[in-house]
């Protein structure tokens, strides 16, 4: 992306008589979950693809917000169906994939200002061709991960506002209260503040622990 991308005000948008539907392919990881849950509305075998009238508002709501990628956001004519700020952040790392972040998230760095996000799906194989966010490029290099033990666990507060800074060629750096949970449940990380791996060869992952230098990971 050339110019910095600040989220769904740029993405390409599908109007409705009650909600409109903004959808960005590149942070698109196919999860399926708006295809499985409502058809009505998301049905890749027609064109277009998304019909904002198709379902409920408040059908249409709920679906988005299932959307782990943030590919998919909502702007309801009734604002008590606007997507509700999560009053914790979580990090989820999902086996041998991406980091679904889910918050009161600001994203920054080279090719991105987003400044009230609330879902986003970040690369953490170092092969994504739409770094900070993960595009799938996992599979296709059969990347594997090994989660450590727990690093750190603090009895923090769990809302706020958090910052994910996508630091240059380096780790994405995580500001504000955050749990971080393994693929299996188990929770990793508590705090305000950690340096997460996005070059794919950290041996302490998900933590960085300084590998992107010797491997001259580059990720703008």
């Amino acid at each position: 992306m050339a110019d910095k991308y600040t989220g769904a005000d740029q993405d390409r948008r599908y109007t409705g008589e009650d909600v409109d539907i903004t959808y960005n392919v590149q942070r698109c990881i196919h999860a399926a979950e708006c295809v499985n849950r409502l058809s009505s509305v998301f049905d890749t075998q027609k064109r277009p693809w998304i019909n904002a009238d198709g379902a409920p508002a408040d059908q249409i709501a709920d679906t988005i917000q299932h959307c782990p990628s943030g590919a998919l956001h909502y702007d309801p004519q009734d604002e008590r169906l606007a997507e509700p700020t999560p009053d914790h952040n979580e990090a989820l790392l999902w086996e041998n994939g991406p980091i679904q972040v889910t918050g009161d998230l600001t994203i920054e760095g080279a090719n991105v200002a987003i400044e009230h996000e609330t879902r986003v799906t970040l690369c953490r194989c170092g092969a994504s061709h739409n770094k900070p966010f993960c595009d799938n490029s996992h599979k296709d290099i059969d990347f594997v991960t090994e989660e450590i033990e727990p690093k750190q666990i603090k009895d923090v507060e769990s809302g706020g506002k958090l910052t994910i800074t996508a630091n240059a060629n380096g780790p994405l750096e995580l500001s504000g209260n955050l749990k971080i949970t393994g693929a299996d449940g188990e929770t990793l990380f508590q705090g305000s503040k950690t340096w997460l791996c996005r070059c794919g060869h950290s041996s302490s992952k998900p933590f960085c622990d300084g590998t992107h230098k010797k491997v001259n990971f580059t990720a703008e």
